[in-house]
């Protein structure tokens, strides 16, 4: 756990330093050991794999709301079909209504409060994502559609096993072609160590009200107190009262997230 550490702190540091500097971020608290920097989103052309339909706005629901402002393009394509997930209320029930279904319905009205248009919907297997191999190429011919600039996805040592799985189809999606692009890694299930912040206090409500959304998730597990709170704890890292909440994120150019997953896996292989 110690190398794994180290290995993170020295990978995850160095590749973003540049990008960060080059677009007028500013160094942070000496608790990050100055590792972390504040981002300024803006309008960029955006893709955002989510594993779930919620991921999007736990992990970085306030981040996009800022991009839209911008006037961003975002692409949000949700991977698997939501069917292992929450449960149905008795009136979706006597509507004959699936879980699919309905979690399909909240994410098109998430996105609307993010301001976003039409998610895509890959439909693999909830729970199942891993085993899904023909997923890549259906992935790579969005990106190449969609030539982004970013791309937002669960960071790779999240607990959840769908979430772990997008980091592996995003590697054989970029495989053979010349992609270029940012990962910003989110967080979801499990806190990663963050080299980028964003201030999210101007759309916290907006996250709020997205995740409120998903009745579904919310009917068993309160992801709105959670996700808040965690937003809630990143503004720390800022030691600046002026900001309450924030997003935290892994951001590294294509190459070095694939090779930071590469070394990962290795390690724990």
């Amino acid at each position: 756990m110690q190398s794994m550490t180290k290995l993170l702190l020295a990978t995850l540091s160095r590749p973003a330093r540049p990008y960060l500097r080059a677009h007028g971020l500013l160094q942070v608290t000496k608790a990050f050991n100055r590792s972390a920097l504040v981002w300024e989103p803006g309008r960029e052309r955006v893709v955002v794999l989510a594993p779930h339909m919620d991921d999007e706005v736990i992990g970085c629901g306030g981040t996009l709301a800022r991009h839209v402002a911008c006037g961003a393009e975002i692409t949000v394509v949700f991977l698997t079909d939501g069917r292992r997930g929450g449960r149905l209320d008795a009136e979706e029930q006597a509507q004959g209504l699936s879980l699919t279904d309905v979690r399909k319905r909240e994410a098109h009205a998430a996105l609307t409060d993010l301001g976003i248009g039409e998610p895509l919907f890959l439909d693999a297997e909830d729970g199942r994502l891993a085993a899904t191999s023909a997923l890549a190429t259906r992935l790579q011919q969005l990106l190449l559609a969609a030539q982004p600039q970013i791309v937002y996805l669960p960071f790779l040592l999240e607990e959840h096993p769908d979430h772990r799985a997008v980091s592996a189809l995003l590697a054989r999606a970029v495989s053979g072609t010349s992609l270029t692009f940012r990962c910003h890694g989110y967080e979801v299930w499990t806190p990663l160590f963050p080299n980028c912040f964003v201030r999210i206090d101007t759309t916290i409500e907006i996250k709020r009200k997205a995740l409120l959304r998903y009745r579904s998730q919310l009917a068993d597990t309160d992801y709105l107190h959670a996700a808040l709170g965690l937003s809630a704890y990143r503004s720390n890292a800022l030691i600046d009262r002026s900001c309450r909440f924030a997003e935290a994120f892994c951001a590294l150019p294509l190459p070095n997230y694939l090779e930071l997953c590469d070394a990962y896996g290795r390690k724990s292989g």
